[in-house]
């Protein structure tokens, strides 16, 4: 996996998804290097909260609540820990130290070596920043392909294949109350679910290279055969 710096400081804020996350710890375990730079955005992050005023900044009334909630969700997080077969499971988090090729403890989230105070700080500084769209957070992958779905005159939505063969599949309105997406692969003419979804697109296993997919219009839970004509079926 190549790491890009911006993907980097994005894993130390904790912006990533939990596949992203993954594919992230996986890197920085095979990798001291990449370890000893994340701990330089840590240390600079620490510096910048020093020097942020963050007391004119006009907070949104749900603020409090919203971040309570995010940390909590870090917090049920599931640890990622490095033993080896002839130590012992360390007691708590060691601090990442350049040049070490011992990957820490991650608990709750590489953002919080600091505590909960820096945890917070940080989230409240970047709080206020515009989402990033799921499609946008998919195509800037490295090596990701994206493709529009529809036609010239109406653009449905968009499909991003991965360089793992996965394909993250997303529609730009959401299905009318009651019923739900479905994503099916076309082979020999036949289709078969690869699962259902709604505002939230759908990321799939590892396809192979052009597959034909469809998605269908169907009731809550979906169907095993589509009972609606397919919006689009597109090879990818």
């Amino acid at each position: 996996m190549t790491v890009q710096s911006d993907q980097l400081l994005a894993y130390a804020l904790g912006q990533l998804d939990p596949v992203e996350t993954a594919q992230m710890e996986a890197a920085l375990q095979a990798d001291p290097a990449l370890q000893a730079e994340l701990q330089q955005h840590l240390d600079a992050l620490a510096t910048l909260l020093d020097e942020l005023d963050l007391s004119t900044v006009e907070v949104p009334a749900d603020a409090e609540e919203r971040l309570l909630a995010r940390v909590r969700a870090e917090g049920a997080a599931p640890s990622l820990q490095t033993e080896t077969a002839s130590s012992a499971p360390a007691a708590g988090p060691a601090p990442l130290e350049s040049g070490s090729n011992a990957l820490p403890v991650r608990k709750k989230a590489w953002w919080i070596p600091a505590g909960l105070s820096l945890a917070a700080a940080l989230a409240l500084a970047f709080f206020l920043r515009p989402a990033e769209d799921p499609v946008s957070r998919y195509a800037r992958l490295p090596g990701a392909v994206a493709q529009p779905i529809g036609t010239p005159e109406e653009q449905l939505g968009t499909i991003v294949r991965l360089t793992d063969g996965r394909v993250y599949v997303h529609l730009k309105r959401p299905p009318a109350d009651g019923r739900t997406y479905q994503l099916w692969q076309i082979k020999d003419g036949q289709p078969a679910s690869l699962g259902v979804f709604s505002g939230d697109g759908l990321l799939t296993e590892g396809l192979p290279q052009g597959v034909t997919l469809a998605v269908s219009v169907e009731p809550l839970g979906g169907s095993p055969q589509p009972t609606t004509q397919p919006l689009f079926a597109q090879r990818v």
